[in-house]
């Protein structure tokens, strides 16, 4: 049975404005132009010698891009991407106040929540996004959820409480890596950590950081 987990852990960046989607794209691994309502990626912010600083999902709600990033450290990720901004017309929010973050996981959990098992399809629910984890389909799938709307968003849905601990049993089977607690700031290489399995580069995107991918 299909279960929720609060991933109390994990915060929101709201980048929004005309130049969002150009900005970000010339900033991470993935190609952002692949981002819709439809579709949510995995995506990784790195030094300038290509090592891992930040990882995190983008999903899309109301053309707004939300990025799903450690709590931990979302200061410093929103203090980086500023450096980047100036003259973009962008703006960089935590809306972490907003929303909440949840992991479905179980048998089914994506058809119970109306999305066909790829990973990264993607809905826009009342108030948030729903995406199926982009790392991995048995994962299950993601929710972004205002605040204000996440309980009838479980009512609706008739989610259990599930545990943390269960989670990770799953994530650890497949080998996916979870942000600095398996990964080194400055020391670990993408693909030292699956990310070009677990779809969190595109190689045809083209230049990242004024560096050839």
């Amino acid at each position: 049975m299909p279960e929720f987990i609060d991933l109390e852990s994990r915060g929101v960046l709201a980048v929004s404005g005309p130049d969002a989607r150009k900005f970000l794209q010339g900033l991470v691994s993935n190609d952002v132009e692949k981002v819709t309502p439809e579709r949510a990626i995995h995506a990784a912010f790195l030094t300038a010698q290509g090592k891992y600083l930040f990882d995190f999902f983008i999903a899309e709600l109301g053309g707004v891009l939300l990025l799903d990033c450690e709590a931990g450290r979302l200061a410093d990720f929103q203090k980086r991407l500023r450096l980047y901004k100036l003259r973009s017309k962008v703006e960089i929010e935590d809306a972490s106040a907003r929303f909440a973050v949840l992991a479905v996981t179980g048998d089914g959990a994506a058809d119970a929540l109306g999305l066909a098992g790829e990973a990264g399809t993607a809905k826009e629910i009342e108030g948030g996004a729903l995406f199926v984890d982009p790392r991995h389909a048995g994962l299950g799938a993601r929710a972004i959820a205002e605040n204000g709307k996440r309980d009838a968003f479980l009512a609706e849905t008739g989610l259990a409480a599930g545990s943390l601990e269960d989670y990770d049993r799953i994530r650890i089977r497949l080998g996916v890596p979870d942000g600095t607690r398996d990964m080194q700031v400055e020391k670990t290489v993408l693909l030292e950590a699956g990310f070009d399995e677990l779809h969190g580069v595109d190689w045809q995107k083209g230049c990242y950081m004024g560096q050839e991918l």
